[in-house]
């Protein structure tokens, strides 16, 4: 007799069945549910502190990490941060870490930093830094073509490693606001700004350091509408700089006879008594007709605090000269 082979059919689902599947669907999807947002909390959770313990090798980066509400733990030569920046305060805390491309690795490691901010010509050292703790290499804004606009993109890049990015933008817009204000203030006197301006370092009583192209001093005169005698914005008669500035005798500045000069403090007394000495400095037409003003120390290659400083200068300085300039 000849066996049938009978294939199983597929019994109809009971409501129980049904249910239990149901169920265990439900439960799959919760866990997958659960996953998906348990994830972010997991990456939040392995995300880096932000660093507390700031070594800053620059003076310059000391000032943008102030102004950005961190104080160091050290810095390079701090009192010669305290004479050529001033602003924002650095605390008599800070520790001394020494020489600028130099620095002290006994005290480095007593400070047990978690980030070492470093300029492009910390190069060399910064394996052995890295021994220590992480870098930041920040600063190239000093060569940019553009140092405003690489400066608050640099201002930017820090904020965000410290986590502080709202302290950035709060600065930068208050830049903004500050040089706006000085515009105005000099657009409402036209007189003011009816002739250029030299803005220089007096190197010796026979020497000007005069800042041009490339410099963050030019570009704030332009944002205050003041024309800068060794860039006008015609293009006509521009003075070739490198890394911002040219270096110029006293009696080139006959070749712009019309502009004021504002000098950037401080002006030692015996400069001061040599320059009295200098024939050609007293015959330049700014001297004769008392179109000299000095501004206060104001690091060039400075950070935002120290451009909002320079406007604000600049603004005291022209009413200082339209009242008879300081510098005899």
């Amino acid at each position: 007799m000849t066996q049938r082979l009978v294939l199983p059919v597929c019994r109809k689902q009971t409501p129980d069945l049904a249910r239990r599947r149901r169920l265990l669907q439900g439960a799959a999807l919760g866990l997958g549910a659960w996953a998906a947002l348990g994830a972010p909390t997991a990456r939040a959770a392995t995300a880096p502190a932000a660093p507390h313990r700031v070594v800053t090798m620059n003076w310059e980066l000391t000032e943008t990490l102030l102004a950005l509400g961190v104080t160091p733990v050290g810095v390079s030569l701090p009192d010669w941060y305290r004479n050529t920046v001033i602003e924002p305060p650095l605390p008599s805390s800070v520790a001394d870490i020494g020489l600028l491309y130099q620095p002290n690795f006994d005290v480095l490691q007593m400070l047990h930093p978690d980030l070492f901010v470093i300029t492009p010509g910390h190069a060399p050292a910064k394996a052995s830094l890295q021994r220590l703790a992480p870098t930041l290499t920040l600063a190239a804004y000093m060569s940019s073509p553009t140092p405003y606009q690489a400066l608050c993109d640099e201002t930017a890049v820090l904020a965000a490693r410290l986590q502080r990015p709202e302290h950035a933008s709060a600065l930068i817009e208050e830049t903004a606001r500050t040089a706006e204000a000085v515009r105005l203030r000099l657009g409402a006197r036209p007189a003011l700004i009816a002739a250029p301006v030299l803005v220089a370092d007096l190197v010796d009583d026979r020497h000007l350091r005069v800042y041009g192209r490339g410099s963050l001093f030019d570009e704030m005169l332009a944002k205050l509408g003041v024309v800068n005698a060794a860039h006008p914005r015609s293009g006509q008669g521009t003075w070739a700089t490198q890394a911002g500035f040219a270096l110029v005798p006293l009696q080139r500045l006959v070749e712009v006879q019309q502009a004021s000069l504002l000098l950037v403090g401080p002006i030692a007394a015996p400069l001061r008594a040599a320059l009295a000495r200098n024939m050609i400095w007293q015959a330049l037409p700014a001297v004769r007709e008392k179109r000299v003003a000095t501004l206060p120390v104001i690091a060039p290659y400075g950070g935002l605090i120290s451009m909002q400083r320079f406007a604000r200068a600049v603004d005291a300085a022209l009413t200082l000269i339209a009242s008879g300039g300081d510098v005899e």
